[in-house]
């Protein structure tokens, strides 16, 4: 049955969707489990990084076309649907914990929308991206098509989005749409290290970090990020970051 995996081992919450016989597409409920998953792994102070993947040899195909008909038979039906999506791309923007995409294979439509709502993209070679919104006759939603132009530039998010065209990865890397592209065998190794490098820092400074990177491209949350680094001034995760320097020790941060 789809559905969708969860993880939580040395302070990196992996989330895994699984639906491989449809090519981990995204049905309704799968959705709205993400939506809870990732919610809740953010209040979770155990968790420093997330990383979100497919099962098997696809990221995700996108939302589950399958029920498109169903989710367009009433503007009832569409309004739900609507505000499933609406919730957890709001819900994903809002984290403040890093995310990592980890793509493998497909990554289209409202796979690709989850992946740019990731911090960081890494993916395997022979990955293929695309958003095939123009050609279903959808319109691509506001705030994606805003997300999509500030991490790839007007010209990149037009031809993507005029032409409904898929991206190899090579294209993918030169656009900006992922950070590193690697050999798939090494694809988790990878991701495993920059998580993990991300969980060993003190989880308040990343919090900020992650809060002023989304303040440049959102100048709304400009207050909420002074606020976040403002916390970070005599802690004591600060504090023990400072001795273990003087002590030349790794450090034990406590988020706090």
């Amino acid at each position: 049955m789809p559905e969708i995996i969860t993880e939580v081992r040395d302070g990196v919450g992996w989330v895994t969707m699984s639906n491989p016989a449809r090519r981990n597409a995204l049905s309704t409920a799968m959705l709205a489990a993400l939506e809870n998953t990732v919610r809740e792994m953010d209040l979770d102070l155990g968790v420093r990084s997330i990383v979100l993947r497919g099962d098997g040899e696809s990221f995700t195909a996108g939302a589950d076309i399958s029920e498109f008909a169903a989710h367009h038979d009433s503007a009832a039906a569409r309004e739900t649907w609507e505000g499933t999506l609406t919730g957890l791309f709001e819900t994903m923007s809002g984290l403040t914990t890093p995310l990592i995409a980890m793509i493998r294979g497909h990554c289209f439509g409202a796979g690709m929308a989850l992946a740019l709502s990731a911090d960081l993209r890494v993916a395997a070679e022979g990955s293929t991206f695309g958003i095939p919104a123009a050609r279903l006759g959808i319109g691509y939603p506001f705030a994606l098509a805003q997300t999509l132009v500030h991490v790839v530039g007007p010209a990149h998010a037009g031809e993507m989005l005029f032409t409904a065209r898929a991206y190899a990865d090579r294209e993918a890397l030169t656009a900006g749409l992922v950070n590193r592209l690697v050999p798939a065998a090494e694809l988790e190794a990878v991701v495993v290290a920059m998580a993990s490098a991300i969980s060993a820092n003190a989880p308040l400074a990343v919090r900020a970090a992650k809060a002023a990177i989304k303040a440049a491209a959102h100048p709304a949350l400009t207050s909420r990020a002074h606020q976040m680094i403002a916390a970070t001034v005599g802690s004591d995760d600060e504090r023990e970051g400072q001795r273990a320097f003087m002590e030349r020790r790794s450090p034990i941060f406590r988020g706090r």
